[in-house]
């Protein structure tokens, strides 16, 4: 009888053991499905909506399609999305969420003077960011916790510089730059400022304002020709860019106006019809492209969200994708950065993305004119 008792208690504590391990295994095993979590933090609202939301919805686009192929090692991937109102402290505030959420990577920000912002806080907790449309030399050459796929202003401001003085003739030009994305405008402006003197133009004048208040661009503009400038290279957002140029033009109808990428979103077109026509810009992206991965994105996009992605979901997109291709390779979230850098070359949509061993891209960068309405390229 004792010895029946004790078989009987082993066999108990069998069975419990082996109930145990069983629950363990399940609780792993549901661990390892749990979904893969993308965070976003742009300006989806305010003046730079026009670049938030297309990042935003190109994001949600290539999350979608990676599910509907399988996910990630078997996981699912879901989406947390934040505003940051382009506000310093809005952006840190939603970076410190989704690090609270312990997403696994940030898609964003959307403008260099946000990222300037949370990038050392991405630093500080190891958290990998890859930025959208932030192109700010700042951020070049860092050994940090950014990426990007595009490549940065210095490397992409000598090409319209060249386009404007050679091909166009131009030698006198006047600029305005926007303080409140300063981290890039200041540095575009400066580069070309740079780029376009060494070529033999020069400058008329440089003048800053803030965006937000409209009723100072009257000013700006009559300022901007004071000198009789043969050129007008506005560094705005693509409101300001289209406010700006229909009070240009209602005083000079022949000076040349060009603008920065910035500009380029499908809005400057809404806002500034016939008044932004033959405006002259850098661009990422070629939206006459007919390679067939892009036609597919912008079909599925333009189906999805009733909307052109524009120059911004271009870019989210082909940086989600580096993301999801990176975790196939490699689904080891804290080593996402290391798989990144490694691989160096990702598919994009309109050729290669090549990252160098900083996290800055190098993308092809596009000379394009507003013609009949719409960005075409017109010198590569």
């Amino acid at each position: 009888m004792p010895l029946f008792r004790q078989q009987t208690t082993s066999l108990r504590h069998i069975v419990l053991y082996t109930s145990l391990l069983a629950m363990t295994g399940l609780l792993a095993a549901c661990g390892e499905t749990s979904p893969w979590k993308f965070g976003f933090v742009g300006g989806l609202s305010g003046s730079i909506s026009d670049l938030g939301g297309p990042s935003r919805n190109a994001m949600l686009l290539a999350i979608e399609e990676a599910n509907a192929s399988g996910g990630i090692d078997g996981r699912q991937i879901t989406a947390l999305v934040k505003d940051d109102q382009q506000h310093p402290e809005h952006a840190v505030a939603a970076v410190r969420e989704l690090i609270k959420e312990q997403v696994d990577v940030i898609i964003g920000p959307v403008t260099s003077a946000m990222a300037k912002q949370v990038v050392p806080l991405a630093n500080i907790h190891r958290k990998l960011m890859v930025g959208t449309t932030v192109t700010t030399n700042e951020l070049s050459d860092l050994d940090d916790y950014f990426i990007r796929t595009i490549s940065p202003t210095s490397k992409n401001v000598s090409k319209i510089a060249r386009f404007l003085y050679r091909e166009k003739s131009l030698r006198r030009y006047a600029g305005l730059y926007d303080l409140r994305n300063k981290s890039f405008t200041q540095s575009w402006i400066e580069d070309f400022d740079q780029q376009f003197t060494e070529l033999g133009g020069q400058s008329t004048q440089l003048l800053t304002f803030a965006s937000g208040n409209q009723q100072a661009l009257v000013s700006l503009a009559e300022q901007l020709l004071e000198n009789d400038p043969d050129l007008i290279v506005l560094v705005t957002n693509a409101l300001d860019a289209a406010l700006l140029s229909k009070l240009i033009r209602s005083l000079n109808k022949r000076v040349v106006i060009a603008t920065s990428e910035w500009a380029g979103t499908e809005r400057l077109i809404q806002l500034g019809g016939k008044h932004v026509e033959n405006i002259i810009l850098p661009q990422f992206i070629d939206r006459e492209s007919k390679q067939p991965s892009y036609l597919k994105f912008r079909a599925n996009y333009k189906r999805r969200f009733n909307s052109e992605p524009g120059f911004p979901g271009f870019i989210a997109y082909n940086a989600t994708n580096v993301v999801v291709e990176a975790l196939r390779e490699n689904p080891a979230a804290e080593e996402l950065k290391k798989t990144i850098l490694s691989r160096k070359r990702f598919p994009g949509l309109q050729g290669d993305i090549l990252i160098n061993e900083y996290g800055d891209g190098r993308t092809e960068m596009y000379i394009c004119q507003v013609i009949n309405g719409h960005i075409i390229v017109v010198s590569r």
